[in-house]
């Protein structure tokens, strides 16, 4: 099954805890002795294949001789989350969906900042049911039967919630490059529906919307996009490739991201003055 693949931040916290072992110069065997586990457990945790759940981390940290307080917190943090996401609403979607983008998925409901970048079609946070099904087309999943092409749909529209629900809802922050609102991706109709479900977005206090103009030529991200994902403890750079995506989490790469938007974000029309250019689009649209 599916749902039975490591989450990506299960993977983080087993290769993070070997890495422990080996910077103390522990054999399997000397880890295994101190912590009072199996050789066979300790390996099925550092290759990601066993949830470690919080109470668990505590003692292996201090059979490992780790003080740092800050390291021992980050740790037993991922381990509940891990732990939480086996009981979130995705769950029911395990067999459907590829691991790759149930680690998306697991990831958003966990952030609580979103900093993205798109220039091709408008994030999938943001998207209108109907311009969901034809950016869901329009990017290769052209074998997909209606039946799957609307669940699909409807599991994009549930991931929304994390920017509307009651409870901490996520900051999101999108820089969109210009050539967005050009692209009457669907139709004009779905297309306008679109940038009006934009504006309606962009007046939630949790969301802000930038538009880089076009004369913009020269930017930190001429490569492509990508998603930043701001965790309590972790942060994670996410690029979706045509038939994969990759996931950064080594912090100096994911800095790297994170300056990029910072400098997207001063190059771009102001939120008031981009919002402004989206109405006016739809006027023209219509």
């Amino acid at each position: 099954m599916i749902g039975d693949e490591p989450s990506l931040r299960q993977r983080w916290l087993g290769a993070r805890l070997a890495e422990l072992r080996r910077e103390k110069a522990f054999s399997l065997q000397e880890a295994s002795r101190r912590a009072e586990r199996s050789i066979a457990s300790l390996s099925r945790v550092e290759n990601g294949l066993v949830a470690l759940p919080p109470r668990d981390v505590r003692p292996l940290l201090d059979a490992y001789g780790i003080s740092d307080t800050d390291l021992r917190e980050t740790l037993i943090s991922v381990a509940g989350e891990v732990q939480a996401e086996r009981r979130g609403w995705w769950v029911e979607h395990d067999d459907a969906l590829s691991p790759s983008y149930l680690d998306l998925v697991r990831l958003e409901a966990a952030a609580t900042g979103i900093h993205t970048f798109e220039n091709g079609v408008f994030p999938g946070l943001l998207q209108h049911p109907d311009y969901a099904h034809a950016a869901v087309r329009a990017t290769g999943s052209v074998d997909l039967t209606d039946e799957e092409l609307d669940h699909f749909v409807s599991v994009r529209r549930q991931r929304q919630q994390v920017l509307t629900r009651d409870e901490d809802p996520v900051a999101f922050h999108a820089v969109l490059h210009e050539s967005l609102l050009h692209q009457r991706l669907g139709g004009s109709e779905v297309f306008a529906a679109q940038l009006g479900h934009m504006l309606e977005c962009a007046q939630r206090p949790n969301i802000t919307v930038q538009i880089l103009p076009l004369e913009t030529s020269a930017h930190p991200a001429l490569a492509g996009p990508f998603t930043v994902l701001s965790m309590a403890r972790l942060d994670f750079v996410h690029v979706e490739l045509m038939t994969s995506d990759v996931y950064i989490e080594d912090p100096a790469s994911v800095r790297r991201y994170q300056d990029a938007f910072a400098t997207l974000g001063d190059l771009a029309l102001g939120p008031a003055e981009s919002t402004r250019l989206i109405a006016d689009k739809i006027v023209t649209t219509v």
